[in-house]
């Protein structure tokens, strides 16, 4: 009886995503600002530096992916020894961004599955939006509108890649949505979503 009100309970619960990813580093808090840590309250966010993967495990041309407090990051170095950082999931479909060809000149990373282009800098389009393939590219690229993607700020230090990312994001995010186990009817002011 209990299994199946748990599992009824499950069918409710927000989904979000849980991409799957080749990296099984899930990574961890390296710091938090003082401030983050001395104040709390709805506004105030709790930015920390988050390892992403070992710096030696990503050379020249190489990329890396990791799901860290729940937002799911890519990452890579250009061949001048710099890296770089960018969500791991494209904005038209959500499909994975990993092993989309980085174009140094340009700064930009071409997502493999839709072809459009996102600025590495500011994660912004740059040029057509689902260029490929022609036709289904096309009809995606009409259904769903135009978005860049996040870009953390990135790092390396103590042998790490790092972004620094809001690790309470996802838990502030479904806060409004899920107030406990059993709280699939609706808000716990009377409300219904």
């Amino acid at each position: 009886c209990l299994l199946a009100v748990v599992a009824s309970a499950s069918a409710f619960a927000p989904t979000g995503f849980a991409p799957a990813l080749r990296s099984g580093f899930s990574g961890a808090a390296v710091s938090a600002p003082a401030a983050a840590r001395a104040t709390a309250g709805p506004t105030m966010a709790a930015e920390a530096w988050v390892r992403v993967c070992p710096s030696d495990s990503v050379t020249p041309g190489r990329q890396q992916d990791a799901l860290i407090s729940g937002a799911a990051v890519l990452c890579g170095r250009f061949s001048n020894g710099k890296v770089w950082a960018i969500s791991a999931k494209n904005s038209a479909t959500g499909t994975e961004m990993y092993g989309g060809q980085v174009d140094e000149a340009a700064q930009t990373l071409r997502d493999p599955q839709w072809g459009t282009q996102y600025s590495l800098v500011d994660g912004q389009v740059v040029g057509k939006w689902c260029p490929s393939p022609p036709i289904i590219g096309g009809l995606i690229g009409t259904i769903f509108p135009q978005n860049g993607v996040w870009v953390p700020q990135v790092r390396e230090q103590g042998g790490y890649i790092e972004v620094l990312i809001d690790v309470d994001a996802k838990a502030n995010f479904e806060k409004k949505y899920w107030k406990g186990i059993l709280d699939a009817q609706g808000k716990t002011d009377g409300g219904y979503y």
